[in-house]
């Protein structure tokens, strides 16, 4: 009787063992990690559409080896109040789609208080950019509205200091420095929009980049890479980190190709 004990016991302690092997060999699950948050891949058009609803979050700083020249980048250390003022619509028509049976996107411009930005003028800005000729419009046969209330949008864009974006973009790793987009909110950092990055020496065409590209993964759009050295860089890359050998480019018409 004693041996049979002995017996059965060292057969629960092997198949113990067998069950913890087996399991440490397993990939960890990434659903829901932060660390492996990465941006919508492909470009069919399921893809594209799946991604206008999708929580999955796209960041510039996300992925792994994302680094930025500190020493150089601005961080102002600013902290916002956490208050919004919601911008009015921009006066008068900001877009003319070619196609006047082009999809019409509405969104909403919110500014944190305490950032020292004017909600007003940032809507212009972006209703600038979102309107241009070299943007989404042709490219996608969309047309962007924008509308006075958080509740009539499609999408919101939300300007706002880094610790508030950092808030926003979880479970995207934004590091006080980057903006992303997640599902219907677009959330750009205020230190990139007053200051950008060492990658672009003017602040006007980085703004449009950070729009383009923030609302280009709203379309669908997901990270992609330089082409060759000195090209335009495709309005997906993430220009703000590193250029890989191309040159500065805020517009998706104007990539090689288009």
């Amino acid at each position: 009787m004693v041996l049979l004990a002995v017996l059965l016991l060292v057969l629960a302690l092997i198949s113990i063992v067998r069950a913890l092997r087996d399991g440490a060999a397993e990939p960890p699950a990434t659903s829901g990690d932060p660390s492996t948050a990465t941006s919508d891949a492909g470009g069919a058009a399921a893809e594209k559409k799946s991604a206008l609803s999708s929580p999955t979050p796209e960041s510039e700083g996300q992925e792994d080896g994302a680094t930025a020249d500190e020493q150089e980048i601005v961080r102002s250390g600013t902290v916002g109040d956490g208050t919004w003022m919601v911008a009015d619509p921009v006066a008068g028509p900001v877009a003319a789609p070619s196609d006047p049976g082009s999809t019409v996107h509405r969104y909403a411009v919110r500014v944190e208080g305490g950032t020292g930005i004017e909600a007003d003028e940032a809507a212009a800005a972006i209703a600038e950019v979102l309107a241009d000729p070299r943007g989404w419009q042709d490219l996608e046969e969309v047309t962007f509205q924008q509308v006075a209330t958080l509740e009539e949008a499609e999408f919101t864009i939300s300007l706002a200091s880094p610790p508030t974006v950092d808030e926003l973009c979880l479970p995207a790793r934004t590091g006080g420095l980057w903006s992303c987009r997640i599902g219907p909110d677009v959330a750009l950092n205020s230190d990139r929009w007053l200051h950008a990055t060492p990658t672009y020496e003017e602040l006007g065409p980085y703004r449009a980049y950070m729009i383009n590209h923030e609302v280009g993964h709203f379309l669908g759009h997901g990270h992609e890479k330089c082409g060759a050295d000195g090209e335009p860089a495709p309005v997906m890359l993430q220009q703000s980190i590193d250029l890989q050998g191309c040159v500065p480019n805020a517009w998706p018409a104007e990539e090689p190709g288009r």
